[in-house]
């Protein structure tokens, strides 16, 4: 009887406990913190795929404009822009205002040749 008495009392201190804003807020800032962590390892293959096709355009990019290195480094953001950009201007072949002829070109083709095209093909 003492036992599950001292046990509800127990579970009533620990409920009033959690309630207390310090608590809360530590428990939002560790939630915080490994939601961080879990999206950097989520995401750290696609940010080094896109790494490579920068790496492998390294002579084009040296003789680019600051505007369009700036614009480059954009569409190289995130697999999602990469893929917006080459959906519009290497399939569909919309005009581009910053990036053109063989660069776009070599551009594209590198997108093409890479894992990140290639692992949305194989999702679809």
């Amino acid at each position: 009887m003492f036992r599950s008495i001292a046990v509800i009392i127990e579970i009533a201190i620990l409920v009033v406990v959690l309630q207390l804003p310090f608590v809360q807020y530590l428990f939002s800032d560790v939630q915080a913190t490994l939601s961080d962590w879990m999206e950097e390892i989520a995401t750290r293959e696609e940010r080094q795929q896109l790494a490579e096709i920068k790496d492998s355009l390294a002579v084009q990019y040296s003789a680019m404009r600051p505007y369009q290195k700036d614009y480059l480094d954009t569409v190289l953001s995130s697999r999602v822009r990469t893929l917006q950009f080459y959906d519009a201007y290497c399939e569909n072949t919309d005009r581009n205002p910053y990036i053109h002829g063989v660069t776009l070109h070599t551009f594209c083709s590198e997108i093409r040749r890479s894992p990140v095209l290639n692992t949305d093909t194989q999702n679809s």
